[in-house]
């Protein structure tokens, strides 16, 4: 009933901010009943006013979309006699519903999240099981709610063994619940359980059967995890062919008009870039005079960019001037660095950041003379972040793929943790982004990198 509810007073909302912002803009009364009408048509076909269990990021595709489609509509509907003066208002509108739409939307989830999220086990406990009961509780988007993980380790019918990270792990002071398998209809009747999830991309199509044919008359909605072997990108496709689900996989190659786009993106953006890196290297200038530092504030370092062309990368420079020798000395002195070093390439706690980076490195600001890059096409804006000829052992097959796209500013990696990941699963999202690359998912990284540079997060 609340989900119900959910979608109605969404419905509502929209169409008293509507009424008030055509009004507010003075627009013939005449156009409210067929310019609404539209509005709401075209939000209900593309999914706006139903209460999906989904990421803010899909939520703005279907809002865009029905957008886009009600402009093209109306701009075609009316006659172009009827109203020509108040045509760009209906328009202007039309992208202040967007962001009104998503806002609404966004902040009734949070109002409504206790009475309309649902109560999720998740059976699985490996570390995909993790990842999601993480982006699930962490966003405030979604209504789901993981209440535990299911064990399958010590079921005999399974005959698989199966990864255990969940147990003892905390994260952000919540410790996850991890039951037996031997107990899921128990915890399902107890917890109130209304929806199952079925995340291990290593699980036997056996085991996948028993569980299904155990869960099915539990609860009235279950997810699995598909094993797609990083097959699937946004150019796929999931249909029913008389009775056969076919998921269909691409290569999802750049078309020379997404291509061309990216590349007028990527001049405009770095020309603006440009533009604020010449005072803040003042700025940097001054910082380092004050703690004494005499050295130049710029430096390049030599990375491996597209197709494996050596590159120079510009950055502010962040470290003393002798940090590689200060480096290898520290290495050799310090056992337990040089094995953090050796795993992520990185120290957590640096001896040889200076003052001034580390406001550098904390806000990315360091990073800024790479828009000199982009201009000069080694980099773009978004993409891989470029690597050293070393750190390519990590991509093992996969370094090809790796290389087949410009390395950029911001990345996946960059935008989802940073710092915080391990090598081996920024390798993966990396190419994660190689393999499912697009204009949205490009929009999506430049909002979550600057909600991450404002915030602070994941930065070293």
């Amino acid at each position: 009933m609340a989900r119900k509810l959910f979608s109605i007073i969404l419905l509502i909302v929209e169409v008293i901010i509507y009424y008030l912002l055509f009004s507010l803009m003075k627009i013939n009364l005449g156009l409210l009943r067929e310019s609404l009408g539209l509005y709401l048509i075209y939000m209900f076909i593309f999914g706006h006013y139903y209460l999906r269990d989904t990421l803010v990021w899909d939520e703005i595709q279907r809002v865009f979309k029905a957008t886009v489609v009600y402009i093209a509509t109306f701009i075609v509907v009316l006659p172009l006699s009827l109203y020509q003066d108040k045509r760009r208002y209906i328009i202007f509108l039309a992208f202040i519903m967007f962001f009104v739409s998503i806002f609404v939307s966004r902040t009734l989830r949070i109002i409504m999240r206790q009475f309309i999220k649902r109560r999720t086990l998740v059976i699985g406990t490996g570390k995909d099981a993790l990842k999601y009961a993480r982006t699930a509780n962490n966003n405030r988007f979604a209504v789901t709610e993981i209440i535990g993980f299911v064990n399958m380790n010590h079921e005999p019918a399974f005959n698989q063994k199966f990864e255990n990270v969940v147990e003892g792990y905390e994260y952000d002071y919540l410790k996850y619940e991890v039951f037996s398998y031997h107990d899921l209809k128990r915890i399902v009747e107890e917890r109130h359980i209304e929806q199952i999830a079925i995340v291990d991309p290593n699980i036997s199509q056996k085991a996948i059967d028993i569980v299904m044919r155990d869960v099915i008359t539990l609860v009235n909605k279950i997810k699995y995890m598909a094993q797609d072997n990083h097959m699937m990108n946004f150019s796929s496709d999931i249909r029913d062919i008389n009775g056969f689900l076919m998921i269909s996989a691409s290569r999802n190659e750049t078309n020379y008009l997404t291509a061309f786009g990216k590349r007028m993106i990527d001049i405009v953006t770095g020309m603006i870039g440009v533009l604020c890196t010449l005072p803040l290297a003042l700025i940097v200038k001054i910082m380092n005079l004050v703690h004494h530092d005499h050295a130049p504030i710029f430096y390049t370092q030599k990375r491996v960019g597209k197709n494996g062309k050596i590159i120079d990368v510009y950055k502010f420079r962040s470290m003393i001037p002798n940090a590689e020798e200060k480096l290898k000395e520290i290495l050799a002195n310090d056992p337990a660095l040089r094995e953090e070093w050796e795993y992520s390439a990185k120290l957590k706690k640096d001896p040889r950041i200076t003052p001034a980076g580390k406001f550098l490195r904390k806000t990315s600001l360091d990073e800024f003379p790479q828009f000199f890059n982009i201009l000069k096409g080694d980099m773009s804006l978004i993409g891989p972040r470029p690597v050293i000829e070393e750190e390519l052992k990590w991509y093992g097959e996969d370094t090809d793929k790796f290389l087949s796209v410009r390395p950029g500013l911001t990345g996946y990696w960059a935008s989802h943790g940073r710092s915080e990941v391990d090598y081996p699963e920024r390798c993966e999202l990396e190419l994660y982004y190689v393999s499912h690359q697009s204009i949205l998912l490009d929009l999506e990284i430049v909002i979550k990198t600057a909600l991450g540079v404002f915030l602070g997060e994941g930065a070293r």
